[in-house]
């Protein structure tokens, strides 16, 4: 008799048993009874996550390819004499050189400090690692025109045995004002974060002038003393070409296909065009 109801609690702690676990759903990844320690492991992304990630990635990654573009800029017309400015006689330092001013460069008719560049915007995370650079040398700036991939640091140096101080304006919103003594620290400045014209002037001595150009990409160069430039690395598109000079102004080549290879775009610029309104009146009184 004992036997028999111990028997028969022994099965119906079993069925409650059964019936507690059949209440009861596994769902994925649960674990029931002892408790287990996970690895770190993550869950495989989902396709769409994936490819949204890829994308994104793709958008990022700069965009680089095997063309080449490269060309001449010729000045048709006669370029405008260029001569010492006046004022430099004024200076204690300036005068020791009679510098000819450099707002046009023509040899045999080919235009120099020309900047060139594809006009579109590419899409791509460019992020130069080194800064571009700005001397201020026997006063004057140098380079006359200095292209960078907007945001990129620009390094400001003074060579010379003189005060100068550099302002720097987007039309003319001022970015900074900041004078650099002899033998004083590089200007680093970011402020040259979007894309356009920029102008360096020095108020100490009115002739001095340059220009940084900001683009969103990286594809462009600036002429040579023989007018010639080369941008390599293009990647395959059809653009849209620009050509900019202080005096000239800007000129456009359109539909220009790259798909590997060399291109040529050449420029013109007859010597007639009205000044840019980026650099109007640089020439008046200067001389």
């Amino acid at each position: 008799m004992t036997r028999s109801i111990a028997s028969i609690a022994t099965v119906g702690l079993a069925a409650a048993f059964l019936l507690a676990a059949c209440g009861n759903e596994e769902k994925p990844g649960t674990s029931y009874g002892a408790k287990t320690t996970t690895t770190g492991a993550k869950p495989a992304p989902s396709a769409t996550a994936a490819a949204t990630t890829a994308a994104k990635t793709a958008d990022a990654a700069p965009k680089v390819g095997a063309g080449v573009l490269k060309g001449v800029v010729k000045l048709t017309g006669p370029a405008p004499e260029m001569k010492a400015p006046k004022k430099r006689a004024e200076s204690e330092v300036c005068k020791d050189k009679s510098i000819v001013y450099n707002a046009v460069v023509a040899t045999d008719g080919k235009l120099k400090d020309v900047y060139v560049a594809i006009a579109d915007e590419l899409a791509g995370d460019f992020k130069p690692a080194a800064p571009a650079k700005v001397d201020q040398k026997d006063c004057m700036y140098e380079p006359r025109i200095q292209g960078i991939v907007a945001g990129q640091v620009v390094e400001i140096v003074n060579s010379d045995a003189t005060l100068h101080n550099v302002n720097a304006k987007a039309g003319e919103k001022l970015l900074f004002n900041q004078a650099q003594t002899k033998g004083a620290a590089p200007i680093h400045s970011e402020k040259f974060e979007e894309p356009g014209i920029y102008r360096l002037q020095c108020d100490v001595h009115s002739w001095m002038r340059s220009f940084i150009v900001a683009s969103n990409h990286p594809y462009f160069a600036v002429t040579a003393a023989d007018g010639a430039f080369k941008i390599d690395k293009v990647p395959d598109g059809t653009y849209t070409i620009k050509a900019w000079h202080p005096t000239f102004g800007e000129v456009l080549k359109k539909d220009v296909a790259v798909k590997g290879g060399e291109v040529t775009v050449d420029f013109e610029y007859s010597g007639k065009e009205p000044e840019p309104k980026e650099n109007a009146g640089e020439l008046k009184d200067l001389w």
